[in-house]
C-alpha cells in the first residue's frame, strides 16, 4: 500500500498497543501501515475491523457478555424476529438486530439477553410485555413448552463438555468463539472431502484453518482449543472429537500398516456431506485457502512446518493450551 501523502510504499506493521474502550484499557496486536516520510499510520477497513474485533472480544470475555452468534441463537430458538425480540425485552425496535450485527450491548441489556436464554425465564418476560398481542404470547408460550420438553428429554446433555472441556465460554484459547460440534464436524467433513488426510495431518489442517482465520478476523471458525504435543499443534481431545464425528457419519477411518510397523489412520468422507451454509463466505474462503496451501503437503512436512510456528515452539515444553494470539505470527498461512 502506498502513502496517500507521498505516494511511497508503506511498511506493514503489527505490534502490541493499548486501546481504550468504555474507559477500560485492552492490549491488542494492532495492524496498520506506517508512512516513514510523514510519520503517519493508516488502517485499511480490514485492519480496522481486526483491531476493533480484538478489543471487543476481550471486553465481552472480561464482562461475560454474549457474542453475536449467541445473541442470534437465543432469539431463533423462540422463532421470533429481531424486532419482536426487542419488543419482549423492552429494547428499541432496532436494538436487538444491532446486537446481532456486532454492537456491544450494555451490561444490563446483556444480562437480560442471557436471562432470556432460559425458556422459563423468557416466559416471565413475555407475560410482563404489555405491547405483545395475546395471540403472539400464546404462540410464544407454545414454543416455550416445546423447548422445555426437548431440554428435559435430551440424551446429549454434557456431550459438549466431554468433547471440548468444562469451560465452554469464548476465550483467547478458543479464538473468542463458543465451541460448536456442528462447526467442527462440518469443517472436518470439508477437509476430509478435499484431501483425505491421515489423522496427524488433519490435526494440522484444523489448526491452520482456525488460526489463520483468527489472523484475518480476530475469531476462530470452530471455537476449538489446541494443545502443543510432540507432533505439533492438535485439537484438545482430538481422538474424542474424531470418534464423535465418525459416529455422527461425518467421516470414515481406514487403518493402514506402515513399513516401520506403525498403523496409520486415514480419513475418508462419511455418509453425511458438508453443509457449507453453516459458514460465512469468509470462513469458506479460509478453508479453501488451507486446502490450496496444504493439499499436496505430506504429513511429515506438515509436522516440521508446525514446529517452526511460535504457537508450538513457545508452548510445547509443557503441552500447554495454545493462545490464539500466536495466530498473528503464523509463518505458513
Amino acid at each position: 500500500m502506498n502513502s496517500p501523502y507521498t505516494g511511497s510504499p508503506m511498511q506493514l506493521i503489527h505490534e502490541e498497543r493499548v486501546l481504550k474502550f468504555r474507559k477500560e484499557d485492552f492490549t491488542i496486536i494492532k495492524h496498520f501501515f506506517y508512512c516513514a516520510d510523514s510519520n503517519a499510520e493508516f488502517e485499511t477497513e480490514e485492519q480496522l475491523n481486526l483491531n476493533l474485533s480484538q478489543v471487543y472480544n476481550q471486553y465481552r470475555v472480561k464482562h461475560r457478555l454474549p457474542f453475536p452468534e449467541e445473541i442470534t441463537r437465543i432469539r431463533e430458538q423462540y422463532e421470533l424476529s429481531s424486532a419482536k425480540m426487542s419488543e419482549v425485552l423492552g429494547f428499541g425496535a432496532n436494538t436487538y438486530r444491532l446486537y446481532e450485527q456486532g454492537e456491544i450491548p450494555s451490561l444490563s441489556n446483556a444480562r437480560l439477553i442471557q436471562l432470556a436464554e432460559d425458556p422459563i425465564e423468557f416466559e416471565k418476560l413475555v407475560n410482563l410485555c404489555d405491547q405483545l398481542p395475546e395471540k403472539d404470547k400464546t404462540k410464544i408460550r407454545k414454543r416455550i413448552k416445546t423447548l422445555v420438553f426437548i431440554k428435559d428429554e435430551s440424551v446429549f446433555e454434557g456431550l459438549a463438555n466431554y468433547l471440548f472441556g468444562k469451560d465452554l465460554l469464548p476465550s483467547i484459547y478458543r479464538g473468542y468463539r463458543k465451541p460448536s460440534t456442528a462447526r467442527f464436524n462440518h469443517m472436518l467433513s470439508f477437509l476430509v472431502r478435499e484431501i483425505q488426510p491421515y489423522k496427524v495431518k488433519m490435526c494440522k489442517l484444523l489448526f491452520y484453518a482456525d488460526f489463520s482465520h483468527f489472523k484475518k478476523t480476530g475469531r476462530s471458525i470452530s471455537g476449538t482449543s489446541y494443545i502443543a504435543i510432540n507432533m505439533g499443534p492438535v485439537p484438545n481431545n482430538f481422538d474424542g472429537l474424531f470418534n464423535e464425528a465418525r459416529r455422527e457419519g461425518f467421516l470414515q477411518i481406514a487403518y493402514k500398516d506402515f513399513p516401520n510397523g506403525g498403523i496409520g489412520e486415514q480419513f475418508f468422507p462419511g455418509i453425511k456431506g458438508t453443509d457449507e451454509n453453516i459458514f460465512s463466505e469468509l470462513e469458506m474462503t479460509t478453508l479453501q485457502e488451507v486446502v490450496l496451501r496444504f493439499k499436496k503437503t505430506g504429513t511429515d512436512e506438515m509436522i516440521s512446518m508446525s514446529h517452526e510456528e511460535d504457537a508450538w515452539k513457545k508452548t510445547q515444553a509443557n503441552n500447554e493450551l495454545i493462545s490464539y494470539r500466536f495466530a498473528f505470527d503464523l509463518k505458513y498461512m
